[in-house]
């Protein structure tokens, strides 16, 4: 009888563990169930649910649950306050994460599941991978991929006789389009919006590294450093924004997001991924063109990089969970789907095969020419321009924003203080996190 219980024992408890090992595995019929923690809202997270649902009828496998976190900033404060093996599988977050993720301690680096795999990354474009790159290792995957563009209203800038190709080709010609704009009946002509991201971007084109440490690529950055390029650019900056014919709309990009898509902006500076929201608001009003992000000085030899998302592997533990997390991301980020993709959400594919798919010269032919002028910009981009990584990016951002803000809105602050201000909070910042991370 003892011999029966003590079967019958050992039999519950080996039900109950594969119960919750099936629990852990995810739905029924042996799937492996992968959580993937995503930013993207309305038509973004709509092609995100629909890239997810094709992935999971191409296969019987592995199911993938998209869960929506909220906006980027949203996103990172859930993930930090989840326990290491405790939050999801796949995790969506900006490039301003990189430099965090890779300290943390909660991630596979990428390269280790393409070494594995013997993963073939030769279609991926090099100017993309370098800027999720430290010591040679790809750290994450690039997935929503965007560049900064001059997005400017094409009937306006006719109306106003420029050519777009040197209207907005230094800051300082964008100041003169401005005018000109502004005479041909634009409520404002060139709007140069308080937004950290220009001004990062603006260092690379200048060719200056933003921080020390190779520009926080060879260790963390421990400092602010070419002063005097901030100084060039927040110079410019008052300047515009200061010019009758230009306006100030307060931090961030999106009261000028609103203005422009109402026809009464000229032209602004923003990322090429809100294109598809912009076609929408313009379509029957006016015609959107993209150029180039000026130049600070017209010497500049530096060029933009590629920004935007990517996908993190997180590492709970589990390594049946994390390679069936890599075959989601091998899909994701397959042509075939970077073309799907880029022609839902008007981000930039991150595979040179993805740009001859059918799909995705259906879509730069009808409906977005003007995306050739941001893949074309990110082909020429230097790797020596890749852009700076640190710990407390969303911060620094922040602050550069807040101290733009501040010399914007009262003329007696000068550009000199701007930068004395934000660089003084910003080295302090980049001290804490060294010392407690």
């Amino acid at each position: 009888m003892k011999k029966i219980l003590c079967v019958a024992l050992v039999l519950l408890c080996v039900g109950a563990l594969l119960f919750a090992g099936g629990g852990q595995q995810g739905s029924g019929g042996g799937k492996t169930k992968i959580v993937f923690w995503h930013a993207m809202a309305a038509r973004n997270g709509d092609a995100i649910n629909r890239m997810v649902s094709a992935f999971n009828a191409s296969q019987d496998k592995i199911e993938v649950e998209a869960q929506f976190q909220g906006g980027y900033s949203d996103a990172i404060i859930k993930v930090r306050g989840v326990p290491k093996g405790q939050g999801p599988d796949i995790m969506q977050l900006n490039d301003l994460t990189v430099r965090w993720a890779a300290d943390s301690g909660l991630i596979h680096k990428m390269q280790d599941f393409i070494n594995a795999d013997k993963y073939d990354i030769s279609d991926y474009e090099p100017n993309i991978l370098a800027y999720y790159t430290l010591g040679g290792e790809l750290y994450s995957m690039p997935f929503n991929v965007s560049v900064p563009v001059v997005i400017y209203n094409k009937e306006a800038v006719a109306k106003a006789g420029l050519d777009p190709k040197t209207a907005f080709a230094t800051l300082d010609s964008c100041i003169a389009s401005s005018q000109a704009l502004k005479a041909a009946g634009m409520d404002a002509g060139f709007v140069f919006p308080d937004y950290s991201w220009m001004y990062e971007q603006m260092m690379a084109i200048q060719g200056k590294d933003i921080f020390d440490n190779g520009n926080g690529r060879q260790g963390r950055p421990t400092k602010i450093v070419n002063e005097d390029a901030l100084l060039a650019i927040f110079t410019k900056y008052k300047t515009c924004v200061t010019d009758p014919t230009s306006k100030y709309y307060g931090k961030g990009p999106a009261v000028a997001v609103e203005q422009f898509n109402a026809g009464v902006v000229g032209a602004y500076m923003e990322s090429c991924g809100i294109y598809e929201n912009a076609y929408i608001a313009a379509a029957g009003k006016f015609s959107i063109g993209y150029a180039p992000l000026p130049k600070v000085n017209a010497s500049d030899t530096g060029s933009t990089y590629a920004s935007g998302g990517c996908l993190w592997l997180m590492d709970n533990g589990n390594d049946t969970k994390a390679k069936a997390a890599w075959e989601f991301i091998k899909f994701a980020t397959s042509a075939e789907q970077q073309a799907i993709w880029s022609t839902g959400t008007g981000y930039i594919p991150i595979r040179k095969g993805a740009i001859s798919q059918p799909v995705f010269q259906e879509y730069m032919k009808t409906k977005n020419p003007e995306i050739i002028v941001a893949i074309q910009n990110l082909q020429n981009a230097k790797v020596s321009s890749v852009g700076g990584l640190a710990g407390v990016y969303p911060e620094i951002r922040e602050i550069f924003q807040n101290e733009v803000d501040v010399m914007a809105s009262n003329p007696a602050v000068t550009p000199r203080q701007t930068v004395d201000r934000a660089v003084k909070q910003i080295n302090d910042a980049i001290t804490l996190y060294n010392r407690t991370n």
